[in-house]
């Protein structure tokens, strides 16, 4: 039976192209605020761009049609070109449900389905149908098995709660973002208020050095609240569960996402560990996962969780990764060739903050940037400690490499999954024998690391070469060892 989507379609649809033309019509509206009012053409000018996305709306959900069979689901939409896709239901595998907030107020979500294809794109996507709706599919589709087995493994779930979401965006490092966002929001808002931010910077001027490093502390701190406020309502109500060979990842207080997939698209596991969390015993783990887009992104699978608790978690919820110690280390004459340019960006960055602020800031201020040079010979000392655990291992089919200056990083491959392992150097460096290690992942991940010599390229490359085959049955009457 043939059906449309749900008709709440249409006022999603309408709200979205309003949205996308947000920032012409603010600026529309400021200048004509400036002006003393809203003209009579600029309302007439919203009234019919309003009705026109509207038509557009209903003639999209009107042509926006979706079949599903116990064979196949089959998808029809398009006004002027007509797009018709169907997928076959045994070829699916797995089945992702996503909400942005407009979706979650209208009680809606947007399906995608994940074939074996390799095309890049969804088989299915499904917008404006009711998350009821979504859920039931999904759950068809989770309960598709090709035989029923004797001992049934019960389903595993693990959720993160609200105090672990809000250390996890304290020590996230997302000031840095949250700065940036501010200063361009202040760009843009800056022509339209203009002179009231030079009469509370005239006003600022007449106060005393103490109080404005106090205030200043304060904007700070309410920025660092609020990245950690963003970090809290992306990943909030997270929830994963496994099931046999699949899991499903759902977070998201006001854009709700929900991946489900099977452990076999699973291409990397990536253990972060930033200085701060390292102090506390802490880590945050992401997955690089062939998506239901076809291309491979970054999912994360835990944000906060205890050192001493990822190998029980490991065994539980992915049981392909174990938490392995790589043995071999990068070599020490490598050091230098790792931290030379990020000390030298850091030392010209510092040496342009502290320029600007001697020559464009009024006596009191001048000076204050000169103390932050005293953290590049720390940030030697500490990257210096860090690189000795850059380090590389492999055990059965499983590739770990582990870089670190401050914060520190390691990756868990499996062979099957490495496109291309590489060894990248320059010609000076080759006289050293020295070189870098590069992972390529099915897909657009590259992660790299070292310096390691030549002969530990040689050792993993001839690692990465083997068969994967089970070698050939001996001959009748060969001999067996004893642990045969």
């Amino acid at each position: 039976m043939t059906r449309r989507v749900h008709p709440l379609f249409i006022l999603m649809t309408t709200l979205t192209q309003l949205r996308s033309l947000v920032i012409p019509i603010a600026v529309i509206l400021f200048n004509d605020l400036k002006n003393d009012g809203f003209g009579m053409y600029t309302m007439i000018g919203a009234v019919v761009i309003s009705f026109l996305l509207l038509v557009f709306g209903i003639i999209s959900w009107y042509f926006y049609t979706f079949t599903i069979d116990e064979q196949s689901i089959r998808v029809n939409k398009g006004i002027f070109r007509k797009s018709e896709r169907t997928t076959q239901r045994q070829r699916i595998e797995s089945i992702g449900i996503n909400q942005n907030l407009l979706e979650r107020i209208l009680g809606l979500a947007t399906l995608t389905v994940e074939t074996s294809s390799d095309s890049g794109k969804p088989e299915v996507e499904l917008k404006g149908v009711r998350l009821e709706f979504a859920k039931q599919l999904k759950s068809t589709i989770a309960t598709r098995v090709s035989q029923p087995t004797e001992h049934t493994v019960p389903a595993a779930t693990y959720t993160v709660g609200l105090m672990d979401l809000i250390k996890a965006g304290a020590l996230s490092g997302r000031l840095g973002l949250a700065l940036v966002g501010f200063g361009a929001v202040y760009q843009f808002a800056n022509r339209f208020i203009e002179k009231y931010i030079s009469r509370a910077f005239d006003e600022l001027l007449h106060l005393s050095l103490v109080l404005l490093l106090i205030l200043g502390g304060l904007l700070l701190l309410l920025i660092y609240l609020g990245s950690i406020l963003v970090f809290v309502l992306r990943y909030g109500a997270f929830r994963a569960t496994r099931e046999k060979e699949r899991m499903t990842i759902g977070y998201g207080l006001l854009n709700r996402t929900e991946v489900v997939f099977h452990q076999d698209k699973v291409q990397a596991l990536v253990i972060e560990e930033s200085w701060i969390k390292r102090r506390l015993k802490r880590a945050h783990l992401s997955l690089h996962i062939i998506s239901a887009s076809g291309e491979e992104e970054k999912l994360l699978l835990h944000p906060f969780i205890r050192t001493g608790e990822i190998d029980s978690f490991l065994q539980e919820f992915l049981p392909r990764f174990q938490l392995q110690h790589p043995h071999k280390r990068a070599v020490d004459r490598g050091f230098f060739y790792v931290v030379r340019w990020p000390l030298l960006g850091y030392s010209l960055g510092l040496i342009l903050l502290n320029g600007v602020m001697v020559y464009g800031l009024p006596e009191p201020f001048r000076y204050f940037g000169l103390p932050f040079l005293l953290l590049l010979p720390v940030y030697y000392a500490v990257a210096r400690s860090g690189y000795q655990n850059t380090r590389y291992g492999h055990h059965d089919d499983l590739f770990v490499l582990r870089k670190e200056l401050v914060n520190r990083e390691t990756i868990y491959a499996p062979r099957l999954k490495i496109e291309a392992f590489s060894g990248h150097v320059s010609r000076f460096l080759e006289q050293k024998d020295i070189l870098k290690f590069q992972l390529t992942l099915r897909g657009s991940s590259v992660f790299h690391a070292g310096y390691f010599t030549q002969a530990e390229f040689e050792d993993v490359l001839a690692w990465y070469q083997q068969t994967f085959l089970k070698p050939p049955t001996p001959p009748a009457g060969t001999p067996l060892s004893g642990d045969e």
